[in-house]
């Protein structure tokens, strides 16, 4: 799968199997194998110590609710011809997204989905999983756990 099958504007990418494995429904990220600096969204160079030799790792799926924010216009391909799941609702009002850490340095961005920004609360549990749209995209999306 094409990176462009994830991003909006980027279409190419050293890290294109990071879309494979989200259409596969792992979130995945990097590692560097000399100094282990993490990396999500995924690199292919490490930042830290500029060595290209990096591990893939699956990101954990239960996190913690950092922040959120509610995006007023929604990607075209949101705005979807019959309402589908998990869109449905969000094709036709503002939808929060919002970033949950699933671990120690590793944030994950994220649609919250047929959930009002006033029922979200910075800190709560929250699941995040990839989602394969009706056009074919891959997105991130998030449920409030308990």
């Amino acid at each position: 799968m094409d990176f462009k099958r994830f991003s909006l504007m980027v279409a190419e990418t050293k890290a294109d199997s990071f879309a494979d494995s989200l259409a596969q429904g792992k979130i995945m990220a990097t590692r560097c194998t000399a100094c282990n600096q993490e990396y999500y969204p995924p690199q292919a160079d490490c930042t830290h110590c500029l060595n290209q030799d990096m591990e893939w790792f699956e990101c954990p799926t239960e996190g913690k609710l950092v922040a959120f924010t509610q995006i007023m216009v929604l990607p075209e391909h949101f705005g979807l011809p019959t309402l589908e799941i998990p869109f449905g609702k969000a094709s036709l009002i503002p939808s929060p997204v919002g970033l949950v850490e699933v671990k120690q340095g590793i944030r994950i961005m994220g649609w919250i989905p047929k959930v009002s920004v006033d029922a979200l609360e910075v800190g709560e549990p929250m699941r995040v999983s990839p989602h394969v749209l009706d056009d074919g995209r891959v997105t991130i999306v998030f449920d409030k756990l308990g």
